[in-house]
């Protein structure tokens, strides 16, 4: 999943948005390593040290990228990623690349550079690079220029690495067409389902039975070690509620950051129907796809028509014809240049069509928000709320520590969070991966709290929002006497005993047939419903109607003539399944045409980034590299 920000790493689309986003190193500063941490690395790469600060602002950084990336959807992909390893890895690999850029005499000039900066849109005003738009947009980054310009250098030298590596990736058509044949063959299927609740109900275990699984399968019921914590949770704006700054520095900071923080590019936002052109198309062809754009064009005009009923009907633009078409709101530079020009003429409820390389678009201009900057009036609730945030996380590093300090000596949590205005929350017992109170979002600070021996107190620094916590009781890993889990026992043995025949009962069946015919026999002698699917793309790897199952989409193509019957039973959720291949087929030649070019541009750009990822791996295998992973899961409370 991190791929795509690895990707664009060292761009400056993923920089220069951390001013946008406000990003926590204005909050939280360089980090907390302080002496510790420059003596006791978080990792080394062939001697060459990981400090802890270097950690810590690499993890903030991945965290807004996956911010802006995921938008509302960030901390569910927030919750399933280990940030701090994360930043680990990512620094071990930057060190890498500058080492083997140096290795191969790899550098940037003062003269590239500086054009590389300049052409930045961020530090433009009225086009034009402005060196004190550059040093605002800097400084709202808590970045300082020479700073600055060592990281855009070495983004810079990277870039160039991984486009030596990109340039020696070469595909030909034919190997193009068989990666598309075997992303979009489609099979047919049909099944007989052998569930094992069916047979669960006739089970009836003893109490010998029940007492003989346990003692076999002990380990199967272990519960996993359980912690409970307090904690005090140093919420900038709830520290700095009562704050408001004055209006003079308001006032400046409007002025500081106008550019960087509230101007607004020119937006339009779209829906279109795509009528697609088969790139190598022939005039009758690109005729006909032109008359039936014009139709969909008059239907989408007329009165009372629906743009994204239409829109999901006709558009060969699969990746939002069912949302009605939706291309969401965009700026200049993101469109094809026909299309941009196009629908940044049109107004709001106008619709027209527009051709491209891709084809024709009958495109409906939902509205269009000029390019603006906020007035102070209009900027000022956010520059109040940020300013805020940071008074309040100031506030909240000095109670945090001074809190840390009296709770070390003796003082109750409750207590100093009392004196502070806020809360001490007291989690339930709960082991890695379940509820914590609030915090299971925060896989680092869990990681933190795992390493205390009860009684012990901790600093954990948190987005600029730290948190004092302080084990209660550590549960140890336990396997439960029988009388504790008497039922959950006996549900194991119903369970593994009717999935047990479920599956003898497959087995047996499938010993009977010898073709495709037979299949249809033996179903109909034991009264099994046979189940269709229609035909489906088999590199989904889901089953439509049952789910996940590639077992069964891998075996269908091994399946030797079509029809044709898988050779043994396939099992999935404890129930069993025997499965007939009805059909089997490659897209059509002018299914390929259609989408040849979108495929070979994503497919080639697929093999770039697999061929990156095996020329890291091949610099980490040859490199020395150590990691503290006991200060790693500690992060900065150590």
């Amino acid at each position: 999943m991190l791929e795509g920000i690895r990707r664009y790493q060292y761009s400056w689309q993923v920089q220069v948005p951390f001013a946008i986003l406000a990003i926590i190193m204005a909050f939280w500063g360089f980090g907390g390593g302080g002496l510790f941490g420059s003596i006791h690395p978080i990792a080394t790469v062939n001697g060459q040290k990981i400090l802890g600060d270097q950690v810590d602002r690499e993890a903030e950084q991945l965290r807004a990228a996956v911010q802006q990336i995921y938008g509302a959807n960030a901390q569910a992909v927030l919750k399933n990623i280990n940030i701090r390893q994360e930043a680990v890895e990512r620094l071990i690999e930057e060190q890498l690349i500058g080492d083997e850029a140096r290795h191969l005499g790899i550098s940037i000039s003062d003269v590239a550079l500086q054009d590389k900066i300049t052409k930045e849109t961020a530090f433009q005003r009225d086009g034009q690079f402005d060196f004190d738009t550059y040093q605002d947009v800097l400084r709202a980054n808590n970045l300082l220029p020479a700073e600055y310009e060592t990281a855009e250098r070495d983004r810079m030298i990277a870039d160039t690495l991984r486009n030596m590596i990109d340039n020696g990736v070469q595909v030909s058509d034919d190997e193009a067409r068989h990666a598309y044949n075997l992303a979009n063959e489609k099979i047919g299927l049909r099944y007989v389902e052998f569930a094992y609740s069916d047979f669960a109900a006739k089970i009836s275990p003893t109490e010998a039975q029940i007492a003989d699984y346990y003692k076999k399968n002990s380990e199967q019921f272990r519960e996993p070690e359980r912690i409970k914590l307090s904690y005090v949770h140093y919420d900038p704006l709830v520290l700095a509620a009562k704050y408001t700054p004055p209006d003079s520095e308001i006032e400046d900071y409007y002025k500081r950051n106008a550019v960087a923080r509230f101007k607004h590019p020119e937006e339009v936002h779209a829906r279109h129907i795509l009528i697609a052109v088969p790139a190598g198309a022939s005039d009758k062809e690109k005729a006909a796809a032109k008359a039936k754009a014009e139709d969909v064009l008059k239907q989408a005009q007329a009165k009372g028509a629906d743009f994204a009923k239409l829109a999901a009907k006709y558009s060969d633009d699969t990746s939002n014809k069912l949302e009605g078409g939706d291309l969401g709101t965009f700026g200049r530079g993101q469109m094809v240049k026909p299309f941009e020009d196009a629908v940044f003429a049109m107004k709001p409820g106008q619709i027209s069509m527009v051709e491209t390389h891709f084809g024709f678009h009958i495109v409906k201009v939902e509205a269009s928000t000029p390019a603006h900057t906020d007035t102070l009036a209009e900027a000022k609730p956010k520059i109040i709320e940020e300013m805020r945030t940071q008074a309040g996380a100031k506030l909240g590093r000095e109670a945090a520590q001074e809190d840390l300090t009296s709770a070390i000596a003796g003082a109750k949590l409750e207590d100093l969070a009392k004196k502070r205005g806020i809360e001490a929350v007291e989690t339930p017992l709960f082991a890695q991966g379940e509820p914590a109170g609030g915090l299971e979002q925060d896989r680092d600070l869990i990681q933190s709290a795992f390493k205390l021996d009860a009684g012990q107190v901790a600093l954990v620094p948190e987005q600029g929002a730290p948190y004092v916590i302080k084990l209660l009781v550590r549960q140890p890993s336990r396997i439960p006497p029988l009388k504790e889990i008497e039922a959950q026992v006996r549900e194991a043995v119903i369970r593994t005993s009717a999935q047990a025949q479920a599956s003898q009962q497959a087995q047996k069946i499938l010993a009977t047939i010898k073709s495709p015919a037979d299949f249809d026999k033996a179903a109909a002698s034991n009264k099994l419903a046979v189940k269709n699917v229609d035909p489906f793309v088999r590199a989904d790897r889901r089953v439509p109607g049952i789910g996940e199952f590639p077992e069964v989409t891998d075996a269908a193509a091994a399946v030797p003539v079509i029809p044709g019957v898988i050779a043994r039973v396939m099992e999935s959720s404890g129930n069993s399944y025997l499965f007939e291949v009805t059909s089997r087929a490659e897209p059509t030649e002018a299914d390929w045409k259609t989408a040849q070019k979108a495929f070979l541009q994503e497919y080639v750009e697929q093999r770039r980034a697999q061929a990156w990822t095996r020329f890291l791996d091949s610099l980490k295998d040859q490199a020395k590299i150590q990691i503290d992973s006991d200060q790693l899961a500690a992060g900065s409370s150590t």
